[in-house]
């Protein structure tokens, strides 16, 4: 098994084991073994009981024929006694098996009072007024010797002297009257006192480290839902630490006094309300309507049990904790019912603790209250349930502690083997973005190379074409004015006049394509003499050149507005211009001319600068198509249709004169492409 799930298994082992150990090791304590029986005299059943404080009870003599009667085990108030002083007497034979034996007597309970033993008139032992732990409610046993020569063959009379510190408590004391030889005997309770030591000083060992656990795990960054929990983990802790300590003496209270049963009390208080809290944010994970209403009942509570011992009168404590002790078990079915549903309705390890922890406290309190109805006689095993409730909290947290701690070490080597996955990863990209972009510079230098090579085949028959046409353009006028007179020859020559002028002006735009594609070869245009440009000027231009193909597919709208002049060049911007109006023509379809509408828009911005806009209704681009615009060669029409180079040259020009080049488009629904231009400053 490996080490990190064991370790987080140990301690989700040890908190479904402990609340079971426990309550046997305890269980076991308070049964007499089976092998005792033949040397040991059970003193519980019917005894004499007068209410009072006189003096000569103890006498063996003494006749107690007029006294009332009541049970051991069992209750002095439920059996109709109100004094606070008592005298309880009873008759015994001592068998053979104990005849010159060594004895030792054992009483256990005796919550609140004080108890002094008589045996044939002597004086065995009383109780002492230092806290033995959990005195009452689980083991709670005294012994003392007895001297053999103090004891009859036949008749003898054991007497108990009962001093009540609480009025109104039941408690007495329980199955354990018993009187064997102190060979035999004693072991049984060295046995139960050892236990009892043992568990006190481990738990309140076990509190200590937690408490400092958890405030180390309390100082560290989390969120507020676990942080919740482990706050109201820390009060439950603390709050059985505390009602452990008050009492195995740790605080300086006397035995059964009021004062120490009010802090008992109080103590019982808020370990009830912080298991509330525990419990709604381990299985909720917030605090509900009714867990807001519980806060107020326990502090209800504590302020009654603080008012009591202030004003009194006393019996009332033993009344308010009853009323306590009922709310508590209506709490602990709450949690069970909580429990039950959490258990069903996710699968963890801690889950099944928690069940085991919340059932535990259910048994205990079941039994508890049972023998308090004297149904059964048991130990009293709530508190220790109670104790386990803030252990098996402490171990939850601490084995959630630990998953977290490997939790977080598999996702720091899980996120450091990604780092370096990525890692690797980043430097392929790189290599490939260096290797395509080598490649690009590749096909850019040869597609200079093959611009350069055909700007200067055109551009040498171009020259002569172009001197010819300006010649012929320049004869023509004077041809006609000499032909004078004669009507049809002038009417011919001023036509061919204006042929020869048209000609000259494609030549000149066939001339300014060469030198525009000498510009793109060279990859700079720094050559070109920039001017103030009429941004209108030239997209109305730009506009007749393209207007007989646009008219064919949209209806055509200017708004024109007059704008700053910009620092550029005429030709450049027009070629920006005519290449938008001609993408934006392309972009819509012929079929759809009556819907088509292709805006031509120039505007001043609200900074001073100028823009230029050109919307289409056309069927726009997608959002993965739009990052990658203006990169060259990227085109989204047919093979031979285009190169993808029209808006990468716009994108260039536009940079060069200061301003940018701007995209929104909708799929279906059309395109504006807006280029932004700073005002000139003369």
């Amino acid at each position: 098994m490996p080490i990190n799930t064991l370790a987080r298994r140990v301690p989700v082992l040890l908190a479904v084991a402990a609340p079971f150990l426990v309550c046997w090791l305890f269980i076991d304590a308070y049964v007499l073994p089976a092998h005792l029986e033949p040397y040991v005299l059970r003193l519980n059943g019917t005894w004499k009981l007068q209410e009072g404080d006189g003096v000569g009870w103890a006498d063996p003599a003494y006749d107690d024929s007029g006294w009332g009667e009541i049970r051991f085990p069992g209750g002095y108030s439920a059996q109709g006694y109100r004094a606070s002083r008592a005298w309880a007497r009873k008759r015994f034979e001592l068998p053979p098996s104990l005849h010159g034996e060594p004895l030792l007597l054992t009483l256990g309970g005796m919550r609140s009072s004080r108890v002094t033993v008589f045996v044939n008139g002597h004086e065995v032992g009383r109780t002492d007024e230092s806290i033995r732990g959990l005195k009452g409610e689980v083991d709670g046993l005294e012994a003392w010797r007895v001297d053999s020569r103090e004891l009859h063959p036949g008749s003898n009379v054991i007497a108990l002297h009962f001093e009540w510190t609480l009025p109104g408590s039941d408690g007495v004391v329980d199955a354990r009257m018993l009187l064997g030889t102190r060979e035999r005997l004693l072991p049984y309770y060295l046995r139960a006192s050892d236990i009892r030591q043992f568990f006190q000083n481990g738990a309140l060992a076990l509190f200590a480290f937690m408490l400092v656990l958890l405030g180390m795990f309390m100082r560290r960054e989390t969120d507020s839902s676990r942080r919740a929990l482990q706050r109201s983990t820390f009060f439950v802790i603390a709050a059985a630490a505390l009602y452990l300590g008050t009492r195995t003496g740790l605080l300086p209270l006397r035995q059964s006094s009021p004062l120490t049963f009010t802090m008992i009390s109080i103590t019982v208080v808020g370990i009830v309300w912080s298991m509330m809290e525990f419990a709604q944010h381990y299985c909720l994970g917030h605090i509900t309507r009714g867990g807001k209403v519980h806060r107020a009942v326990c502090g209800v509570f504590a302020g009654a049990f603080l008012g009591v011992q202030a004003l009194g009168p006393l019996a009332g404590l033993t009344m308010l904790y009853r009323l306590l002790a009922l709310y508590i078990f209506v709490i602990v079915l709450y949690v069970t019912v909580l429990t039950a549903a959490t258990l069903h309705r996710r699968e963890r390890a801690s889950d099944r603790v928690f069940a085991a922890v919340i059932f535990c406290m259910l048994v205990a309190g079941v039994v508890d209250l049972l023998t308090d109805l004297y149904v059964l006689q048991a130990p009293r095993l709530f508190a220790l349930a109670m104790i386990n409730l803030g252990l098996c909290a402490g171990m939850l947290l601490i084995a959630d502690f630990i998953q977290l701690s490997y939790v977080n070490e598999t996702l720091s080597a899980h996120l450091t083997r990604t780092n370096a996955e990525l890692a690797v990863a980043l430097n392929r990209a790189e290599d490939a973005a260096r290797l395509k972009s080598a490649l690009l510079k590749e096909r850019l230098a040869s597609v200079s190379t093959l611009a350069t090579g055909v700007a200067h085949e055109i551009n040498n028959p171009m020259a002569y074409v172009t001197a010819n046409l300006a010649f012929l353009a320049r004869q023509l006028p004077e041809l006609a004015r000499s032909a004078e007179g004669n009507g049809a020859v002038n009417d011919t020559l001023a036509e061919l006049g204006q042929v020869a002028e048209e000609s000259l002006e494609g030549a000149r735009r066939v001339n300014h394509v060469v030198k525009e594609l000498r510009l793109f070869a060279r990859g700079g245009g720094g050559d070109e003499r920039l001017e103030a440009v009429d941004v209108r000027a030239v997209a109305r231009r730009s506009l007749n050149l393209a207007l007989h193909e646009l008219e064919q597919r949209a209806r055509i709208i200017q708004e024109l507005e007059e704008v700053p002049r910009v620092l550029g060049s005429e030709s450049q911007l027009g070629q920006v211009c005519l290449n938008l109006l001609i993408n934006a023509g392309q972009a819509m379809t012929k079929e759809d001319k009556a819907r088509n509408e292709l805006i031509l828009r120039t505007r001043r911005r609200e900074d001073g600068w100028v823009v230029l806009e050109v919307a289409d209704t056309g069927c726009g681009i997608p959002p993965e198509d739009q990052r990658r615009l203006f990169d060259p060669f990227f085109t989204t029409k047919p093979a031979g249709e285009g190169m993808g180079m029209g808006l990468s040259i716009c994108h260039g020009i536009v940079k060069r004169l200061g301003g940018e080049i701007q995209v929104e488009s909708a799929v279906g629904k059309g395109s504006v492409f807006r280029v932004v231009l700073p005002p000139h400053t003369a």
